[in-house]
């Protein structure tokens, strides 16, 4: 993949979650992985993610200390798999964390992407590094840290449709647990075969890296 298209497809990534409302505030982030180096293209810090363009990219290490850019390279060094990462704020995700931010599998898609456990939710009001980090070992694509979602994946597209699938789960959560609905759980089963094949996904993911080259994308559960 070349340089301009690589970045081609990051900001219209980024363009896709601000339309839908989930890149909100100058706190959201999202950056994506250079294969081959240790390095990764970061946006941060824009109050109107709509105008998001080539200019709003920069270059950053993953050692780097810069508060935002150390956050995103903690969890890219920690799992090597990882090509992207967004950290947004979603309605549905922010109305889950005022009712107690739990989320169960509910949908074959969360546990396929998402992983075990699909969801991490955390107190914390701050992200600190050593607390992210921790969050994302195992294999799993997802945490809550107070209102904040924070979805990883192989790919841009994946890291951008793990956010989209977790609000989606969000909402009906809430909605069910308003209503006094109890949901239907996947399978115990089929958790366990789901999450087998996204850590192969991912070890596949991570030697593609490790050569140089993006990782091609994983299919649906």
């Amino acid at each position: 993949m070349q340089r301009r298209e690589f970045e081609a497809q990051f900001l219209a990534g980024c363009r896709r979650l601000a339309e839908k409302g989930f890149l909100n505030c100058s706190s959201n982030s999202i950056s994506v992985r250079i294969p081959g180096n240790a390095e990764m293209v970061l946006v941060s810090g824009l109050d109107d993610w709509r105008e998001v363009g080539p200019a709003a990219m920069r270059t950053q290490y993953l050692t780097s200390d810069e508060p935002v850019a150390a956050l995103h390279g903690s969890i890219y060094l920690e799992r090597l798999d990882v090509g992207a990462i967004a950290v947004s704020s979603p309605k549905g995700v922010e109305l889950l964390a005022r009712s107690g931010g739990t989320l169960p599998p509910l949908f074959d898609e969360q546990v396929r992407h998402i992983g075990l456990p699909s969801w991490r939710s955390l107190e914390e009001k701050r992200l600190s590094r050593e607390c992210i980090r921790e969050s994302f070992r195992g294999g799993a694509n997802a945490a809550l840290f107070s209102e904040r979602l924070v979805c990883v994946g192989m790919t841009c597209e994946r890291a951008v449709f793990n956010t989209e699938l977790l609000e989606k789960c969000a909402q009906a959560y809430v909605i069910a647990k308003t209503s006094g609905t109890r949901p239907r759980l996947v399978p115990f089963w089929v958790r366990m075969i789901a999450n087998r094949r996204l850590l192969n996904d991912e070890r596949d993911a991570a030697a593609s890296f490790l050569n140089g080259q993006f990782p091609e994308g994983t299919a649906s559960y």
